[in-house]
């Protein structure tokens, strides 16, 4: 029990402490007696007329202890709060993959579909997770399987088995008190809520992903590179999602046939490793911890995808490290990327080591085109020609060359979009296009 001196005030406070420590504490207001016991009110008692004694009877305030085991923590609780969900009931994090199959549960097999953000929405998400109905499943994972290369990720979701599904995909990061954890990307997986049929929506401010009334995963994909390019290159590292074939890098989605590893690497200064420990498909994923180390020798080639619709940027191209940095920044980089002058030291060191190319998709008359254009173009060579002085390689399905205003239109356009970009990065400046006065004006 706590004696408490009959004020409202010291109530509060003793509440507050019983609340801080998850003790149970038995509150005695006793009136005056209280103050007349108090030595601090020696003084002022000599001086009373008269003494009014109230005995009011003992006040029990329950407060439950902090057991994580159990689903209680504070910490975790005050976490939650910040990636946008304020919790009422249980909530465990980083679950055993034991302890999560046992807590079992049902996947949800719907395809989403992708829909706008809203505040509407998120409040509905965030209102159904917070909820003291829902058991709370927090996964804190990372994407890099190299420390120096991730960047992390927090799952929070109300099915232990969607938890599992992405405890097998994510990479596992390294174990930090819950208060000093970051995430660059929050994703919450409200499986059972099915008001809404399955749904899938992003909000680039906040880098969090909604995801409703299922456990089909595969789409986030889509999601993760412009919500991680700027925590990537933030840390020296560069993102490459794509698939790696062979010992080739595809910088895209659609080669995942035949691949070794899916969805993309990470390289920086301390080396090449996989984004994921494991495949995902059709909400199914698949561990692949053990198939491959998780640091990786760099790849004997990279290609990059541009997408410049005027085709002033060839068909395919043959790169060195500079000119790699310069169309990486010009015509490569992911939506949500704003460190564009340390993206473009990482892709000048990685064409070091590795042979870029560049496929420019909107210079093919078909999507399919440029992707065996792509398979086709490793090991290639080809000669300086048009505007841009690159080295164009002859592959089939491209379209022909602009015309010389529109050309030249496109290729002022992208020096000034580069010099804004990497002011004062000299290096990598001077492998772009020398344009003719004309085009320069």
């Amino acid at each position: 029990s706590v004696p408490v001196m009959a004020s409202r005030m010291s109530v509060r406070r003793a509440v507050q402490l019983g609340m801080l420590h998850g003790r149970s504490l038995n509150v005695t207001e006793k009136g005056s007696r209280a103050l007349r016991s108090h030595p601090a009110m020696s003084v002022q008692k000599r001086h009373m007329a008269a003494t009014v004694v109230v005995e009011k009877p003992d006040t029990q305030i329950i407060f439950p202890r902090e057991n994580p085991t159990a689903g209680w923590s504070y910490d975790l609780n005050w976490s939650l709060c910040g990636s946008g969900v304020v919790p009422q009931g249980k909530s465990f994090r980083n679950l055993k993959a034991s302890e999560l199959q046992k807590a079992g549960g049902s996947l949800g097999k719907e395809a989403p579909k992708v829909v706008p953000w809203s505040s509407a929405l998120e409040q509905e998400v965030t209102a159904y997770l917070g909820s003291a109905s829902v058991t709370r499943y927090v996964q804190d994972s990372a994407l890099g399987a190299l420390l120096a290369n991730e960047v992390h990720a927090r799952i929070v979701t109300d099915s232990a088995a969607t938890a599992l599904q992405f405890k097998t995909w994510l990479s596992t990061t390294k174990l930090v008190p819950v208060s000093s954890f970051k995430e660059s990307i929050t994703v919450l997986a409200a499986v059972g809520l099915t008001t809404k049929g399955a749904f899938i929506s992003y909000d680039p401010k906040t880098k969090t992903v909604l995801i409703g009334g299922t456990s089909v995963l595969d789409q986030l994909v889509d999601f993760f590179p412009q919500a991680t390019a700027e925590a990537f290159v933030s840390k020296g590292a560069l993102p490459l999602w794509g698939s790696l074939v062979g010992d080739t890098l595809f910088a895209s989605s659609g080669f995942e046939s035949g691949a070794t590893i899916k969805y993309g690497c990470s390289y920086s200064s301390a080396g090449f490793c996989r984004l994921f420990m494991g495949s995902i498909s059709g909400g199914e994923a698949k561990d692949e911890y053990k198939a491959f180390p998780n640091s990786i020798p760099v790849p004997k080639s990279v290609v990059l995808f541009a997408n410049e619709a005027t085709g002033t940027i060839p068909a395919a191209s043959k790169l060195s490290a500079a000119q790699a940095a310069y169309y990486y920044v010009g015509a490569a980089a992911p939506a949500g990327l704003s460190s564009f002058a340390a993206a473009a030291k990482i892709v000048a060191d990685l064409g070091s080591k590795s042979q870029i190319y560049l496929i420019n998709r909107g210079a093919f008359s078909s999507a399919d085109a440029a992707s065996k254009a792509a398979k086709d173009v490793v090991g290639k060579s080809g000669s300086a020609s048009g505007l841009l002085g690159l080295e164009a390689i002859s592959v089939d399905g491209a379209k022909p060359a602009p015309a010389n205003d529109v050309a030249e239109k496109a290729a002022k356009a992208l020096v000034a979009s580069v010099e804004g970009r990497i002011k004062g990065l000299t290096a990598v400046l001077s492998a772009g296009p020398k344009l003719p006065q004309s085009a320069a004006k």
